[in-house]
């Protein structure tokens, strides 16, 4: 891996990788599930590898940051000083997108669509449940059979930090707001579809 990983990773930087497929090298790892962010590692390696390539082919054409930012992370063997750095950088995506939230200016509805196996399970009526993960969640309501969906109050002051401030480049899709790993109060529950409250941010051990 390229020695620039030591560098201090600026807040956009995070955002341009979080938007790709980096989330699920950081949740996995908030969630302690190491095999599986080597396993996501790899995929991402390999997909910054293939957009260097392409631009050297001439198939596509980035600016010198986006150049920088792939060179940054791709890595040639995931041994084990390999495999610290990831854990180094995941660290330092974890805290820059935490401490990048703000107080919501009001109450505001988010949408969260997740699959069924990773899905609450036997959901009750005030039951507080926590997510352990960094979410990304949409103002957009999207309808999808294969999936339950997470209708999520924010109340107005809960830490969030929304991605239509990031350059159209970066970000994963429009409306789309992170929420810190919470607390959250399961509020309604119809079929596959649940309402929840975020009641407090939760703390991260990292």
């Amino acid at each position: 891996m390229n020695a620039n990983i030591q560098k201090t990773i600026t807040l956009e930087e995070t955002i341009f990788f979080y938007a790709r497929n980096d989330y699920l090298i950081i949740n996995n790892f908030l969630n302690g599930n190491l095999d599986q962010v080597w396993k996501f590692a790899e995929i991402v390696n390999k997909d910054s590898k293939g957009v260097l390539e392409e631009h050297q082919q001439g198939e596509r054409n980035l600016d010198e940051k986006s150049l920088e930012r792939h060179r940054s992370r791709i890595y040639e063997n995931l041994d084990e000083s390999v495999k610290t750095k990831i854990v180094e950088t995941a660290k330092k995506d974890i805290t820059n997108i935490l401490e990048a939230m703000e107080p919501a200016k009001n109450e505001t509805l988010v949408y969260r669509n997740v699959r069924i196996k990773d899905a609450l399970k036997n959901p009750k009526i005030n039951d507080i449940v926590e997510f352990r993960i960094i979410s990304s969640t949409s103002i957009l309501q999207i309808e999808n059979d294969s999936s339950h969906q997470y209708k999520i109050i924010i109340p107005k002051g809960n830490l969030i930090l929304e991605l239509d401030q990031f350059d159209k480049f970066i970000k994963n899709e429009d409306c789309e707001i992170l929420l810190p790993p919470m607390k959250c109060k399961i509020k309604n529950v119809q079929g596959n579809k649940i309402e929840l409250e975020y009641l407090e941010k939760i703390p991260t051990n990292i």
